[in-house]
Formats: structure tokens, sequence, C-alpha cells
């Protein structure tokens, strides 16, 4: 596979940054707190609140560009990830190539100055991460992570599955199939039943099916139950 690596200026960072404080606020506001998107006390204090007007987001602007945005750190992490993040994500790669799941020929991989952690781009096949918020050690089992969001995301909307199985999925694969914990504490644990080595690496599909037919059957359950208080 090969993988690129880019760095992002401060108008691109700063995009980015405020790309992840919409997404937030529309999609994962009532999922997590904004602790786990903002890793920055004065990014929390202002993206805590939705919806900020004009002469607000400038404020935040102006403050991100000469007080956060770090170039020479982003220039410093580029030789880290060509060195050693992307050497451990071929490896992780040729496991992931054993299950029958998407392969990109090519990767992207963005240094962001932003302080919001990781993020994937199926489509793009691009991973953005932020590396003023994540240890040098940790940055590894970050991409491959997030590597591991792109091999799976057709399968993902295929078989329909909620964001928190989504997350436990790939979780559970980094754990049973690439053998290092991402330290991925989020995900519905309900479905770890299926997730057992041997069923995601003998039987992928299967367990895929088993976990959207988990998910009909409790929310019938929902229904039926709610359906009798009424």
């Amino acid at each position: 596979m090969e993988v690129e690596v880019k760095i992002f200026d401060k108008q691109k960072s700063w995009q980015h940054q405020l790309n992840v404080y919409q997404a937030y606020h529309q999609k994962y506001a009532k999922i997590y707190p904004a602790e786990n998107f903002f890793y920055h006390p004065y990014l929390l204090e202002k993206f805590f609140k939705p919806n900020l007007c004009a002469e607000e987001l400038k404020e935040v602007k102006t403050y991100f560009k000469t007080k956060i945005y770090d170039k020479e750190k982003l220039a410093e992490t580029k030789k880290l990830v060509e060195e050693k993040a992307i050497p451990f994500l071929s490896a992780k790669n040729e496991l992931l190539q054993k299950l029958p799941i998407k392969h990109p020929e090519k990767l992207t991989i963005n240094l962001s100055g932003a302080m919001s952690g990781g993020f994937y781009n199926a489509e793009k096949n691009e991973i953005t991460i932020s590396p003023q918020c994540i240890t040098p050690n940790f940055m590894p089992l970050l991409l491959a992570h997030e590597f591991t969001h792109i091999c799976v995301e057709d399968d993902v909307k295929k078989y329909q599955l909620p964001h928190l199985a989504k997350e436990r999925l790939v979780s559970q694969i980094c754990a049973e199939v690439l053998g290092f914990d991402d330290h991925n504490s989020v995900g519905d644990k309900a479905i770890d039943k299926f997730l057992h080595k041997e069923n995601l690496k003998n039987n992928y599909i299967q367990v895929l099916s088993n976990i959207q037919s988990f998910y009909k059957k409790r929310e019938l359950k929902k229904l039926k139950n709610y359906n009798m208080i009424k």
C-alpha cells in the first residue's frame, strides 16, 4: 500500500478544527462528552457551546492560529510517522488483508494543527490526526485504528450497524486480529459475544449478519415493550 503524509498549514488546520466542532454538535454531542473531541482548555471552553456566532468564531480562529497551531511540531511528527507509524501500519495491514474487507491501494495521512485526535474519510482513503494532542507511542495505534475504520466502513453501511457497534467492531478487530489494545473504551460491549478472534478471522461476514440481527431483535423488543406500556 502506498502511503503519503501531508502537513496542513494554518488555514487547513483551522478548517479541520472547525469541521470537528460542527460535526460534534451535529452528530456526536449526545454520545460523547466534549472532552473527547477538544483536547485544549480554550477550545473546550469555546466549542462546548453550539452555534457560535461569526464574531465568536473569528475570535477562536485568531487564537487558534496564533496560540495553538505549531508548524514545528507537525514537521517533527511527519518524520515520526514515516519512520515508526507507517511500518507498524503496514504490518497490521498484512493481517487485515486476510479478512474479506476493503483494502485500499493508497492512503493519505494528514497532520493537522488542530487539537482533536484522529478522524478518517473512507471515500478518500484519508486519515487526519492532530499530533499536538497525541503521544508518540499512541500514534501508530491510532493510525491503525482509523485505518481499520476505512477498511470496514463499506460493511458497516451495508449491514446498517449503529455508531457504537461500528466502534466496538473496530476496537475488537484491533485487539483480536491485529493484536494490540487501541485504548478505545467506547462502543457497545453487548456485541462482544460475536467478536471473538476465531469468529472474526473465519466467519467475518456471518459476524456482521449476527450483529445486524442482534440490533433488529433489540429494536423489536423495545417497540413491543413500548406498545405494552401504551
